[in-house]
């Protein structure tokens, strides 16, 4: 039997890094504190092989063809993928893979009726691993990483229940079908509250975020899957709030426990709420602690509706970003790429008009809608990446919202909760 000897749950806002020096000192000191406490965690539970559950940002697949959790087989896991490293501001990175504990991974949970995907090849690595991952210098330490993107934007998509599920097969492939002596980490990569792409961008829901994290440092699943509803987290910031599912499966393979929270900071140019939580894997949870009530939910989701799977728009971005030189074509010659594609022609017109309101309105992907904005105005942190948030919430809402106006600052976790 296999030891599981780590469980925590992270975010990975993409600014964790190339947005981080000029963040405010307290902010900064959150991030660094978070990530040092966790890794001074990770390295005294001795892994062997660390599990990364991470979203994916439509990074590896179309949404016609898109897989709900995608298992990375390659030996070496290499990032970020070219794209996205100007967006993140980061630098490169190498961690050592272990292809024989992914396929067992990939062939036990299909034997116990989970339908997965899988891949040889490197995946295509956004913030999903590469915030983690460099945060934590795994490219520094002999740990081996098996990564597990998760679909937790094309809808349908797999809720907090089926997400648990997966991770309580987990646990069990870890117990049963892997090596006697090997020690296992599982990390949960996603969230907090942010809405990618859409006329939300800069809006962070500290209400939500805070219940989250007492909630998953409760102990309480049976709280956690009645109250962590797909409607309570689009509320919370549609297309991006979901990434919290990755903690879910997290907390699946670790089972009921108490956890530590980190301080939680709200900084609006990450666009995305911060904070962790370390679960106590030495013993089990007797009475769980008490949680804050949810915030009521006033809204019904739309992403679920009104997404359109089949627009030829989703091909171009997906291709767009894939390949370099068809984005140097697009910058020059705009009409003759958009001409290589079965564009509807009001499709069509609004990509040429930047009309990201009318496009949303045909069923494109928000998710997709922010990285369409990178690509016409500009990829690079902080500066045409931030321009080109601007020009997309502009277009969204009609006029130019400059940053969320929220609750900005740090807020410190309770005296009796045991800090990351």
């Amino acid at each position: 039997m296999a030891k599981l000897v780590f469980a925590a749950g992270v975010p990975h806002a993409p600014g964790l890094i190339g947005l981080l020096d000029a963040a405010p000192e307290d902010i900064q000191k959150v991030v660094h504190d978070m990530y040092a406490q966790l890794r001074e965690a990770l390295l005294a539970a001795r892994p062997d092989v660390l599990i990364i559950v991470g979203n994916d940002h439509l990074a590896n697949s179309r949404p016609r063809t898109y897989p709900d959790f995608l298992i990375g087989m390659a030996p070496e896991h290499v990032g970020p993928f070219g794209w996205y490293k100007e967006w993140l501001g980061c630098r490169d990175y190498r961690v050592r893979g272990d292809t024989a504990m992914a396929e067992a991974l990939f062939r036990g949970l299909n034997r116990r009726g989970l339908r997965m995907h899988a891949q040889r090849d490197n995946l295509r690595f956004d913030d999903n691993v590469s915030i983690p991952a460099l945060h934590l210098r795994l490219d520094e330490t002999d740990i081996r990483v098996i990564p597990i993107l998760q679909n937790c934007t094309v809808p349908p998509l797999p809720d907090a229940h089926q997400c648990y599920a997966v991770g309580q097969a987990m646990a069990d492939v870890i117990a049963h079908d892997m090596p006697d002596d090997l020690r296992v980490a599982v990390l949960g990569s996603g969230g907090l509250s942010h809405e990618p792409g859409g006329s939300r961008y800069w809006y962070i829901d500290k209400e939500f975020d805070l219940w989250f994290m007492e909630l998953m440092a409760s102990g309480d699943h049976e709280k956690l899957l009645r109250d962590l509803t797909i409607a309570r987290m689009e509320q919370a910031g549609s297309g991006g709030t979901m990434e919290v599912l990755s903690w879910v499966v997290a907390a699946g393979v670790a089972g009921p426990r108490y956890g530590a929270q980190s301080d939680y900071a709200l900084h609006s140019n990450f666009k995305c709420g911060i904070g962790a939580v370390l679960w106590d894997l030495t013993q089990t949870v007797s009475v769980p602690r008490p949680v804050r009530a949810p915030q009521p939910v006033t809204t019904e989701p739309v992403l679920l509706t009104a997404f359109d799977p089949s627009l030829a728009s989703h091909d171009l971005v997906q291709d767009l970003k894939w390949d370099e030189a068809l984005r140097a074509r697009f910058a020059t010659h705009e009409a003759e790429v958009l001409d290589r594609y079965p564009l509807r022609p009001e499709e069509r017109q609004a990509i040429e008009r930047r009309d990201f309101l009318s496009l949303y309105r045909l069923g494109f992907h928000p998710y997709l809608g922010g990285q369409l904005a990178r690509l016409i105005y500009g990829n690079e942190a902080g500066k045409g990446a931030t321009i080109a948030v601007q020009k997309l919430v502009e277009s969204l809402n009609g006029k130019q919202i400059e940053a969320f106006a929220g609750d900005e600052g740090v807020s410190g976790q309770d005296a009796a909760t045991t800090r990351v």
